[in-house]
C-alpha cells in the first residue's frame, strides 16, 4: 500500500509523474463518480455508499486514516475520498462526426483554474470537443481536474503540437478572440460548425494565430477593466453560439 500511497503524492506534484504513468488523481465523491469507468483504485478515510459502491465493483479501495489521507490531499478542506485515474489520449480523428460542430481551442491558456472553467463552460454549452495546443497548461492538474467539475470525462479532449496544421485539419470556420478586432463578438455568424480560439491570459492570441483564422472578433470593455478573464470571454462567445442555433 505504501507504494501506491507515494504514487497519489507523486501524481499530485508532478506532471512529469503523470505523463509517465499516464494516471492522474480526481478528489472527493463527485470527481470520483464522474470518473467510474476510468479508475484504478481509490483512497479513502470515510466508510461511504459510494465506497461500498466502488468495492462492489471491484475496483481496489485502500483504507487510510485521517492523518494519512490529510497528507496526501490537495484541497484545504479533505472529503475523505480520492481516486487515481487512467488517462485518456484522444486524438483529431477520434472527434465526433457531426453536423454543426463546435470546438474551443485553447492556446498557451497557461492558469489551471481558467482551463478547468473553460472544459466545465464547454461542456455545458454542448460543445463537441476541447483542444489544448502545446504550451498550455496540463489537462490533469490537479487544479485543472477540480475546476472542471466532472466535465473532463464528458468531451473529447484533444492536444496537439501545431496550431496552424490543428486548424487545416479540422477545415471548419474559426474565430479568433482579440482587443484588436473591429467586429463585436455577436455580429459574427457561429450558425454553422465553428472552432473558437482563445489565448493567454496575458498575451492573448498571437498575431500568426490570428491571421489564420477566418474570423477575428472582440467582447466590447465598455468599463474601465482592460480585458475580461478567459475562461468568462470564453463563455461569453460559447453562449452566443448557443443563443444563435437555438433562435
Amino acid at each position: 500500500m505504501k507504494q501506491k500511497l507515494n504514487l497519489v503524492k507523486n501524481l499530485l506534484k508532478t506532471r512529469k509523474a503523470r505523463a509517465k504513468e499516464k494516471l492522474f488523481v480526481v478528489e472527493g465523491p463527485h470527481l470520483v463518480e464522474s470518473a467510474i469507468g476510468s479508475i484504478k483504485f481509490i483512497v479513502y478515510a470515510e466508510k461511504s455508499d459510494l465506497v461500498d459502491r466502488l468495492m462492489g465493483e471491484g475496483i481496489e479501495c485502500l483504507k487510510v486514516t485521517p492523518k494519512q489521507f490529510v497528507g496526501l490531499s490537495d484541497v484545504e478542506t479533505p472529503q475523505w475520498i480520492l481516486a487515481v485515474v487512467r488517462q485518456d489520449h484522444f486524438q483529431l480523428a477520434d472527434l465526433p462526426k457531426v453536423k454543426k460542430p463546435l470546438i474551443v481551442f485553447c492556446v498557451n491558456v497557461q492558469d489551471p483554474g481558467n482551463l478547468g472553467t473553460i472544459i466545465r463552460t464547454a461542456d455545458s454549452a454542448g460543445a463537441t470537443a476541447i483542444i489544448l495546443s502545446k504550451g498550455t497548461v496540463d489537462l490533469y492538474n490537479p487544479k485543472v481536474v477540480r475546476a472542471s467539475m466532472g466535465s473532463i470525462f464528458h468531451l473529447p479532449i484533444v492536444q496537439v503540437v501545431s496550431v496552424e496544421q490543428t486548424i487545416k485539419h479540422l477545415g471548419l470556420k474559426t474565430v479568433a478572440t482579440s482587443l484588436s478586432a473591429t467586429k463585436n463578438y455577436c455580429e459574427e455568424d457561429y450558425s454553422d460548425g465553428a472552432v473558437i480560439l482563445v489565448g493567454n491570459e496575458g498575451a492573448g492570441l498571437d498575431e500568426k494565430t490570428v491571421a489564420l483564422c477566418d474570423a477575428n472578433v472582440k467582447i466590447p470593455i465598455l468599463g474601465r477593466a482592460e480585458s475580461l478573464n478567459v475562461a468568462v470571454s470564453t463563455a461569453v462567445l460559447l453562449y452566443e453560439v448557443v443563443r444563435q442555433r437555438m433562435s
